[in-house]
């Protein structure tokens, strides 16, 4: 229960936070929009996604990443470049940082090398958290008519705490636009 409790504060602080940076910048991106809201459909981190520019070419990007077991919360800063004679297409690169929360009593199956053989190894897991960096390269259209984009985008990730691994994650974006 007390971790339910802990789950929504961190869900509360990211949403003021959000609202927050939202608020109190102002200006129209290169991509033609301030703002946009919608969901990122991925293999790994498939979730909620909000994009703010903070001027110029620059924009944040929050993620709220959800999976069995699991949920993750990605924020990344990204630099956007307009692609010439292609009106509302632009491509990005960026990086950042997540923070993962994986629930416990779930079983988790990897193979490990015993001797000279793979064996499977079963492990009911407890609550685990992992931080990370995360690196993102995509590209973007904003329709000219309609308060919509859509995205594609690459975005390797590591996780350097309890361990380190690697994953490697691509998604297409819906955003509504503001």
């Amino acid at each position: 229960m007390a971790r339910l409790k802990k789950s929504k504060s961190i869900l509360r602080l990211v949403f003021i936070t959000t609202l927050l940076l939202c608020s109190t910048v102002h200006g129209r991106a290169q991509g033609g929009y301030k703002t946009g809201l919608g969901f990122r459909l991925s293999g790994v981190t498939s979730g909620i996604s909000i994009k703010h520019f903070t001027g110029g070419t620059g924009a944040i990007e929050g993620i709220i990443g959800f999976r069995y077991h699991s949920w993750i919360i990605t924020g990344l800063y990204e630099k956007h470049q307009a692609i010439p004679n292609a009106e509302g297409l632009s491509w990005f690169y960026g990086g950042g940082a997540h923070i993962g929360f994986y629930d416990e009593g779930y079983r988790y199956y990897y193979y490990k090398v015993r001797g000279n053989k793979y064996v499977i190894v079963d492990e009911d897991r407890n609550e685990r958290m992992a931080l990370g960096a995360d690196f993102i390269l995509g590209m973007e259209y904003k329709f000219k008519n309609a308060p919509i984009t859509i995205g594609l985008d690459a975005k390797p990730f590591i996780d350097i705490v309890p361990d380190f691994s690697g994953y490697w994650d691509a998604a297409l974006s819906f955003r509504f636009t503001l």
